[in-house]
């Protein structure tokens, strides 16, 4: 097969492939969970209430994060950790913020199943993200 041939092969092939994974994106926008967690983020982000609390956990964990470079040395560390952890158990455990977290976590989970089945269509040598993100190695 001429070389300018297979080229216009793959990319016929090459496009076939993209209008299958387009589809699958707009099957996966279409479910219940995607519109939820689309629904959840406008309300993160206009909530004046959830914007308060996101922005003052993200305040003390910039501060913990400055405080503890110098270790258990500085004299802030402590109260720091206290008022991060009741930051923390505050956000993650408001309803919405809850909801979101784990609808992002089932998405993300099922776009990495997605992954794995098809690069072991593919090869079983093709490296893919694990359960907890991280790539095999074969």
């Amino acid at each position: 097969m001429p070389f300018s041939i297979y080229l216009y092969c793959g990319d016929i092939m090459e496009t076939r492939v993209l209008d299958k994974t387009y589809d699958l994106v707009e099957e996966i926008k279409q479910t219940k969970d995607y519109n939820r967690l689309l629904e959840l983020d406008k309300i993160l982000k206009t909530d004046p209430t959830l914007i308060v609390l996101i922005e003052s956990f993200n305040r003390i964990k910039e501060k913990y994060d400055d405080v503890s470079k110098y270790g258990k040395y500085h004299p802030d560390l402590k109260p720091v950790q206290l008022e991060l952890a009741k930051q923390k158990e505050e956000v993650y455990t408001n309803p919405i913020i809850k909801e979101y977290k784990q609808l992002e976590k089932d998405l993300q989970n099922r776009l990495d199943q997605i992954s794995k089945e098809i690069a072991n269509c593919v090869s079983s040598k093709i490296k893919h993200p694990n359960e907890i993100g991280l790539i095999n190695k074969h």
